[in-house]
């Protein structure tokens, strides 16, 4: 009996030693009970308004064609970044450069015509003009002798009026030819007149600017960066047929960015072109200059558009981020602008919970006007305060957390 007892007390003792050791496992150590939050840094600049935005390229140029084409190379994927010139499409180009030919080839032709009429006609060409005169004048003789006889003849009624109607036209046939065959002697021993040389010259003008034209629009095949920048978007592959004006690629420049922002009314004239103002996105803080303020308002409300500058050297800004613009001279020195997120309401009482280093410690603030997602407070925070945003119910004075 004695053992068996023994044995149920080691049994005993066991299992509480197994139940002190199991729970020394299971108990939590301080840093992992402490809980993970998500704070948001007042900075010195940042009392008076906030006009939040969006990141938008510095420019953005949709590529177009000027031809209708089949496609036959495009050179360029999205995502590459390419220079201004740069050739990222072509366009089949057979049949430009056929018509490139055939206006070189009516300029070689109306060039020849010119030369030939500047020089004018060579001594061979008089010499058969002249001879061609000679022949024609005798012509004439023969045929004013004949009408000579045969007028005489019909004078003494021995012919009838038909005869002497018939060598009558043999005559004016023989001087018409005298007067053509003379008439070109004359002209071609001239030389070429003023007027025909001037029309044979805008001839070779009109055909020149022909293929000029033929040039530029074979060079339409070749499509170009008309900046240098980053291909955004790609519409267009090979095989297909570009049409005018439809877009092919979009390019975008982002070595530098804008923020495209709305001011209220109240606000707006205070808000000057040329301006420094800070801008605050996924908590950095960036200097920016105002390059535009709108004159008109936004179609829906009485908010005035403005865009933002800022330099994007390092590639961290992309087009579509959320973006805060801090504007200077927009509330009084007291009021500052935090995330409404930080602020929690406790037995009619506004506070907020600042975390200095890993301690939180839970402040009374005073809220004044809320809009959006942000509230003014005129009282309790100050630059470089850090605020625990979405704070849960295990906080509390004098907690310990981890920043994320």
């Amino acid at each position: 009996m004695k053992t068996m007892k023994w044995k149920q007390v080691g049994i005993i003792v066991a299992a509480c030693s197994l139940l002190a050791a199991g729970c020394s496992e299971t108990t939590a150590g301080p840093e992992e009970s402490q809980p993970v939050v998500k704070v948001w840094k007042l900075e010195s600049n940042q009392a008076g308004s906030i006009a939040s935005g969006k990141i938008a390229p510095a420019e953005e140029i949709q590529v177009v064609s000027k031809l209708a084409g089949k496609v036959e190379q495009v050179h360029v994927k999205e995502g590459s970044v390419v220079k201004k010139g740069d050739v990222l499409v072509s366009l089949e180009a057979n049949d430009y450069l056929e018509q490139i030919r055939q206006a070189e080839a009516a300029i070689a032709s109306a060039q020849a015509r010119l030369l030939d009429t500047q020089a004018g006609a060579r001594s061979q060409e008089l010499q058969r003009l002249e001879s061609g005169v000679e022949q024609a004048k005798a012509a004439l003789e023969v045929a004013e002798s004949s009408y000579n006889r045969m007028k005489a003849l019909y004078d003494s009624g021995a012919i009838s009026q038909a005869d002497l109607e018939k060598v009558t036209l043999e005559l004016e046939k023989a001087r018409t030819g005298y007067d053509q065959a003379k008439a070109q002697y004359d002209l071609a021993k001239a030389g070429p007149t003023a007027n025909s040389v001037a029309a044979l010259e805008a001839e070779v003008k009109r055909l020149q600017s022909g293929l000029q034209l033929a040039k530029s629009t074979y060079e339409n095949t070749k499509i170009v960066a008309p900046i240098s920048g980053i291909v955004a978007r790609r519409s267009i592959d090979p095989g297909e047929m570009a049409q005018p004006g439809v877009p092919l690629l979009v390019l975008v420049q982002m070595d530098q960015v804008k923020v495209e922002a709305s001011v209220p009314q109240e606000q707006i004239n205070q808000v000057k072109v040329g301006s420094a103002v800070d801008v605050k996105v996924d908590n950095r803080t960036l200097k920016g200059t105002v390059e535009f303020v709108s004159p008109i308002s936004d179609t829906n409300s009485s908010s005035f558009p403005i865009k933002v500058r800022l330099d994007n050297k390092d590639g961290a800004l992309r087009a579509g981020m959320l973006a805060e613009v801090y504007l200077p001279n927009q509330a009084t020195d007291s009021e500052v602008k935090i995330p409404s997120s930080a602020v929690v309401t406790k037995e009619n009482k506004q506070f907020v919970y600042k975390v200095d280093r890993d301690i939180v410690h839970q402040v009374e603030v005073t809220v004044g006007e809320i809009k959006g997602d942000w509230v003014a407070v005129t009282k309790g925070v100050a630059a470089g305060d850090q605020l625990v945003l979405n704070p849960g119910d295990d906080l509390a004075e004098g907690s310990k957390v981890i920043v994320n």
